[in-house]
């Protein structure tokens, strides 16, 4: 009997993806792309490049609260794609440039970090640091103010209770 995963989708377009570029870059650990591993990465956790030009947590997910002090990018390649575990290189691909609005779960609304509060409006400036989603630290979306000394990523387009369960997000230039 063949058993299957499911698979569940963390992060999606709302608008055109054509204008988007995109970067597909190594990354750092690639036990990281092993859907096995415990600490496997999930599409829409934020990433960012280290000195090597590869691609890391834009955060320490050892304990949640963990603030991302450089400008970050949202991860949209699934957990477990046969191409990325098919090459050396384990090539991960990154929401690089351009305007964009994508939906999201890996967020935490209520998590009130650093000099953030927890994501209550529209428009709200919203910043990533590690958080826990039913018992695993990811590196996902927290609210942000606008005195906050760490990059912001993107606005709330959309809340959660409007938007069945998904935190709508505007980022890229424009924001």
């Amino acid at each position: 009997m063949a058993v299957t995963v499911p698979y569940v989708e963390n992060f999606r377009p709302v608008r055109d993806i054509l204008p988007l570029e995109r970067l597909s870059a190594p990354v750092a650990d690639p036990t990281l792309t092993d859907p096995s591993n415990a600490a496997a990465l999930i599409d829409g956790e934020w990433m960012t490049l280290d000195a090597n030009y590869k691609l890391v947590r834009a955060c320490d997910v050892a304990t949640a609260g963990n603030e991302a002090s450089l400008p970050s990018f949202p991860l949209w390649t699934e957990s477990g794609r046969f191409d990325v575990q098919a090459t050396a290189e384990r090539l991960v691909t990154v929401i690089w440039m351009g305007a964009w609005e994508f939906e999201t779960l890996i967020f935490d609304a209520a998590a009130d970090i650093g000099l953030g509060d927890p994501i209550t409006t529209r428009l709200q400036l919203v910043k990533v640091a590690s958080i826990t989603i039913s018992g695993k630290i990811y590196s996902g979306l927290v609210g942000a103010t606008s005195s906050d000394t760490n990059p912001t990523v993107g606005r709330v387009t959309r809340l959660p209770a409007d938007n069945g369960g998904w935190l709508r997000i505007r980022g890229g230039s424009g924001y």
